[in-house]
């Protein structure tokens, strides 16, 4: 797959309050979510940045940016670890996406980056509310957060109205990922345990799905010369 020239930015520096230990290592089939999210994003870019105020938790990624929170705040919230991974970022363009959403479409994805046309944010909106935080922002935008940031003002959003945003379509959204399940977060206990079980279960689809293309090909090898022919 073609890595494009946006970077891709992980926030990883939230407290977890509701759920009461580090979301982003909790375990997700055999696997930690943080490691799902990465996974998912390598393929499609060619740097992937992680925002988190202890890198050492994260040991087991590998060819990841470790950045820190560039400003102070008394209050801990995504808009300032969206500003420093996006300062930091060395590509104009960085999509901004949080630790705890294990199940993102590549496809959506793909086609949020392929169909960037200049704008300062490509953003999905369902319904009439955007999804700021599975978003691509531009660093045009930059000035303007700092600016929100300065005044405490901590909703991503709010900016919107000085720059240039392009929605993607709830209704285009669903033709890649029919049940929007790259919006699903992972903050309390119950929705940790429905991950797990959706995980689970859509693991024993691809298996079955794999064994009945395997029996498939049996099938057709077995099938004479001759039946193919006809």
């Amino acid at each position: 797959m073609l890595k494009h020239k946006v970077s891709a930015v992980v926030l990883a520096g939230g407290n977890s309050k509701r759920m009461g230990r580090n979301k982003a290592l909790l375990r997700i089939g055999d696997k930690k979510m943080i490691q799902i999210v990465v996974e998912t994003l390598e393929p499609l870019f060619d740097e992937v940045i992680l925002v988190t105020r202890n890198p050492s938790s994260f040991y087991m990624l590998d060819n990841v940016r470790f950045v820190t929170d560039v400003l102070d705040t008394e209050k801990k919230n995504s808009l300032v670890g969206l500003y420093s991974g996006l300062l930091k970022a060395n590509n104009e363009y960085a999509f901004i996406v949080p630790c705890d959403m294990p199940f993102l479409s590549s496809k959506l994805i793909a086609h949020m980056i392929e169909s960037l046309d200049g704008e300062d944010v490509r953003i999905p909106m369902i319904g009439s509310y955007f999804e700021p935080l599975h978003a691509i922002y531009r660093k045009t935008c930059l000035p303007y957060i700092l600016d929100q940031l300065r005044d405490e003002n901590y909703k991503i959003t709010a900016f919107y109205d000085h720059v240039l945003v392009r929605p993607v379509s709830e209704t285009h959204v669903r033709t890649i990922d029919p049940h929007l399940n790259s919006f699903t977060n992972v903050n309390t206990e119950t929705e940790y345990l429905n991950a797990k079980a959706r995980w689970a279960l859509e693991k024993d689809i691809t298996v079955n799905q794999q064994k009945n293309a395997k029996r498939s090909e049996k099938k057709n090898e077995k099938r004479r010369p001759d039946d193919i022919l006809q």
